[in-house]
């Protein structure tokens, strides 16, 4: 399928077919899709929880106010935020030198480097969330496409008690979570999407209130 049409036929689907299972192949391909997506420095400042069971999906769904697509799925991922994302800065800033990012003699600016990007990072708690939450919505929407290019269906959540998903999945402090993510086959077809606002009401040229005009 090409992106665009992924794109286009994408939805949030609601109701899925419980008979049919994501196989762990399928999950290996759909991950190695989404960590593809950028974020800062390359430091993938989130974690995915794929629940499956059926005693967790059903604990999960209490806490997704009683959403009947978390257990009805194959499985239900919680897209997480990471924190510490920061602590991976020496492995990132060597991997960096590898790749020759750094020139030359980019062995030489490895620790320098990494000290200032976990410094960033470790300085500013706000940055670190604001981060860590957009780098997980980018993987989450990479994860959705790619998912639909595979013929798996998916819907995003926000409506949980993040408290109470968090002691379902024994969360650790470090993490917490951005989204649900259904994911599995469609079990009926969706109703017709919703409109999406016109171009000159969401697109302006050089400044806001220079609205888009696209050419017939």
């Amino acid at each position: 399928m090409e992106t665009k049409e992924a794109l286009r036929s994408r939805r949030s689907v609601k109701v899925y077919d419980p008979t049919r299972e994501v196989t762990d192949k399928q999950l290996a391909e759909l991950f190695e899709l989404t960590t593809l997506a950028p974020s800062a420095w390359n430091f993938q400042h989130y974690q995915f929880i794929a629940v499956r069971s059926p005693e967790q999906k059903k604990k999960l769904r209490e806490a997704a106010l009683n959403q009947e697509k978390v257990e009805q799925a194959s499985v239900t991922l919680v897209v997480c935020g990471d924190l510490h994302a920061y602590k991976r800065a020496d492995r990132v800033a060597q991997d960096f030198a590898d790749k020759g990012f750094y020139g030359p003699n980019g062995q030489e600016k490895v620790e320098k480097q990494a000290k200032m990007m976990a410094e960033t990072y470790q300085n500013n708690p706000q940055l670190a969330r604001d981060e860590a939450i957009r780098s997980a919505s980018l993987a989450a929407m990479s994860l959705m496409i790619a998912a639909r290019d595979m013929g798996l269906a998916t819907c995003p959540m926000i409506g949980f008690d993040a408290d109470t998903v968090r002691k379902v999945v024994q969360l650790p402090e470090h993490l917490f979570p951005v989204m649900l993510v259904s994911l599995g086959y469609q079990g009926a077809e969706p109703l017709p999407r919703n409109d999406r606002l016109p171009l000159s009401e969401v697109v302006h040229i050089d400044s806001f209130g220079q609205p888009f005009q696209s050419n017939p």
